[in-house]
């Protein structure tokens, strides 16, 4: 990114450094997706996929840090630009986790026999796919500016967590009927965990978009919790 305008105004520089958040988001959620798919299908050709694209993350990990700084150096922003700015290297940090257990999943893929019963293996795409909308809502929120929709956000790590329990509970029954490939069973397990905290990094994308937009904060992390200004005001 350093090859940014040098009579670039503040709002165009913020603009395109939330280009670059979303370019970010979309290799990161891909990751998650992909490394999915490859370790429930044991596709080794797509895990390594997966694993190649860690170094691009990072990447723009350093691009979006290095430009926050630079900004931050050169305009001395206050207000809203200044948390934007602090919040944006707080969501950087989130979506390179949430790449990371993209990355995670791809590494743990099995090639031991399946169990016959696979319907935990649905659970985790269902946990895949809600897990990843949550990221991309998170950011778009983040990028539009739009409170309201990052604070939905954090209704829906619920589901997310009540497949992750369903997911857990079925797996360890079939560990404990025996018999069965516990490799593979144990792998899918760390598989739902890892899906978990891709919406628990998405709740905290939100949470910093939230501030972002809003300078509110919430006192505590846990998507129960009702929203706080800094005053201890609830926000509905």
């Amino acid at each position: 990114m350093s090859d940014a305008p040098k009579d670039e105004s503040p709002p165009a520089a913020i603009a395109r450094l939330k280009e670059r958040v979303t370019q970010m988001a979309d290799l990161s959620i891909t990751m998650v997706a992909d490394g999915t798919r490859a370790l429930l299908t044991s596709d080794t050709a797509l895990a390594e996929s997966v694993i190649s694209r860690d170094a691009p993350l990072d990447r723009f990990d350093v691009d979006i840090e290095a430009e926050v700084i630079r900004l931050m150096a050169i305009t001395q922003p206050e207000g809203p630009d200044l948390r934007t700015l602090g919040a944006t290297l707080k969501i950087a940090n989130c979506i390179d986790r949430v790449g990371r257990l993209g990355y995670d999943l791809a590494r743990n893929l099995s090639q031991g026999p399946e169990a016959a019963d696979r319907e935990h293996q649905e659970l985790l795409r269902r946990m895949d796919a809600r897990a990843r909308a949550m990221v991309a809502q998170a950011v778009h929120a983040f990028v539009r500016g739009d409170a309201a929709e990052a604070k939905r956000v954090f209704a829906l790590d619920d589901e997310v967590d009540a497949l992750y329990t369903e997911v857990q509970g079925r797996l360890i029954g079939l560990l404990q009927q025996g018999g069965l490939p516990v490799e593979r069973l144990a792998h899918e397990i760390l598989a739902a965990r890892h899906l978990e905290r891709v919406g628990d990094n998405a709740c905290k994308i939100a949470e910093k978009a939230i501030y972002a937009i809003t300078g509110e904060r919430r006192t505590e992390y846990f998507p129960a919790l009702a929203h706080r200004t800094p005053n201890g005001r609830v926000i509905p």
